[in-house]
């Protein structure tokens, strides 16, 4: 064959194959952006960890994962915290704060350490009653069940501690810097309605403030507690407020 006719012959077929190969790339790419209906749905977002409270502070009430029956935030103040599937503390009617409980080990004959233990059941019900009043977690907070108005909804949080000492002056003197000598209270709570555990969680403190790490050995023991209360009931009710809207989400 006269190659001067041979090569504008392959010239033609193999524009005739580019332009073929072109076209079609570009309709692959058209049907590809066109077609959501193959693409995955976005996983739904995953609430912040912090809010801004409605005195300031920002907060941070830990990361959310799933857990059998609910949801566990790994709270960075609390040991344990737990929240079951579609509850958030929102339009509660009632909440009946019973006496707090102990299954604590103690020295129970020393008067001190029953005075101190004692002050601690009282403490915690008073602090969270407060605090629970202060940022309108409930249309009613009642700390006795005659309290309780007829007809309403009524969850009943309960807390037991299941840890405690009483701390001592001496110890505080020369090691309570790095703890020694520092008051312990560890509290497990539950928020249920009926026979169902809304909420539940766990917390422990031992000397939170920096006072009772400087200066603790001019504290009583009991002023002490009372602290690690307030500190702990503030952390508590801050997660609540936060998962029931009172606090803003801070990115």
């Amino acid at each position: 064959m006269n190659l001067n006719k041979l090569f504008p012959l392959l010239a033609t077929v193999s524009l005739l194959f580019g332009c073929a190969s072109d076209k079609s790339q570009s309709q692959s790419q058209t049907q590809t952006k066109s077609a959501p209906a193959s693409t995955p749905a976005p996983a739904e977002a995953v609430p912040g960890a912090k809010y801004k409270t409605d005195d300031g502070r920002v907060i941070n009430i830990g990361k959310p994962s799933a857990s059998p029956g609910g949801t566990s935030y790994k709270n960075p103040h609390l040991e344990k915290c737990w929240v079951s599937e579609g509850f958030n503390f929102k339009e509660v009617d009632t909440i009946y704060l019973a006496p707090t409980l102990s299954t604590a080990k103690y020295n129970e004959k020393g008067k001190e350490d029953v005075m101190v233990h004692d002050r601690a059941k009282e403490g915690l019900v008073a602090e969270l009653a407060r605090l629970l009043n202060r940022r309108v977690l409930a249309t009613n907070v009642v700390t006795r069940e005659t309290d309780i108005k007829p007809g309403a909804r009524v969850l009943k949080l309960e807390n037991t501690i299941v840890e405690f000492a009483k701390g001592g002056g001496a110890a505080r003197y020369f090691v309570g810097l790095y703890g020694g000598g520092q008051p312990v209270l560890r509290v497990q709570g539950k928020l249920t309605e009926g026979d169902k555990t809304l909420f539940s969680y766990e917390a422990r403190r031992s000397g939170t403030s920096a006072g009772s790490r400087m200066g603790g050995v001019f504290m009583k023991d009991e002023d002490i507690q009372s602290e690690d209360i307030r500190s702990m009931m503030l952390d508590l009710t801050d997660f609540m407020a936060a998962l029931a809207g009172k606090y803003t989400a801070n990115p």
